[in-house]
């Protein structure tokens, strides 16, 4: 087997192993919408159960960010952003609801803004820093607060209410502590596939 043949089976089986994180990260995503059918209160703050799984959206990130690298992601990020506005808008037409592009339109934005604020903060982390945990945490929390607040606004139309300020916080609070669970499973520092190409 020659050295070129051996590098394209290489790079073919890294390119099939992207698409099964990217594939992952699709249905954390939809799961994310799905989730968000379903309510329950804590005190007077209205919640979803989307909460659970909206951290793992970006925990899976950046995994794909220091196993392929940035542009991977973010290609992945893209691909998974279509398929879930392709799922949105065929389960609301199958289920024989009229589409509200209102609220679809906010969970798609705020689901592509707050990607690209964590994935740009964290590949700058992961290529300059030893990956500070607080760091990480901060970039966590700060992509969710971009998240919820954008999907939030389009759902209430751009309402704010002393309840909308109270879901939010509280909301925050919680993927805040599921975060901190991730974090720490995001310790091993994994040498991109860009940089291993070229030893």
């Amino acid at each position: 087997m020659t050295k070129g043949s051996a590098r394209r089976q290489v790079v073919k089986k890294e390119e099939v192993s992207s698409w099964i994180y990217i594939l992952l990260l699709t249905a954390v995503a939809i799961l994310g919408w799905v989730l968000g059918k379903f309510n329950f209160n804590i005190g007077k703050a209205s919640l979803t159960l989307a909460i659970f799984a909206y951290p793992f959206r970006y925990f899976i990130a950046n995994i794909i960010t220091k196993k392929y690298g940035y542009k991977e992601t973010m290609n992945g990020i893209s691909y998974s952003a279509c398929l879930m506005l392709l799922f949105m808008i065929v389960a609301s037409l199958l289920g024989e609801h009229n589409v509200d592009y209102v609220p679809v339109t906010g969970e798609v934005f705020a689901y592509l803004a707050s990607q690209m604020i964590n994935l740009t903060i964290y590949y700058y982390l992961f290529m300059n820093t030893n990956g500070n945990k607080l760091a990480i945490l901060a970039t966590y929390i700060f992509a969710m607060l971009v998240d919820n607040l954008i999907s939030m606004l389009f759902i209430s139309r751009m309402t704010m209410v002393d309840a909308f300020w109270r879901t939010y916080f509280v909301t925050i609070l919680i993927e805040a502590i599921i975060s901190i669970i991730l974090i720490n499973f995001d310790e091993k520092k994994v040498t991109p596939v860009t940089k291993r190409r070229r030893k």
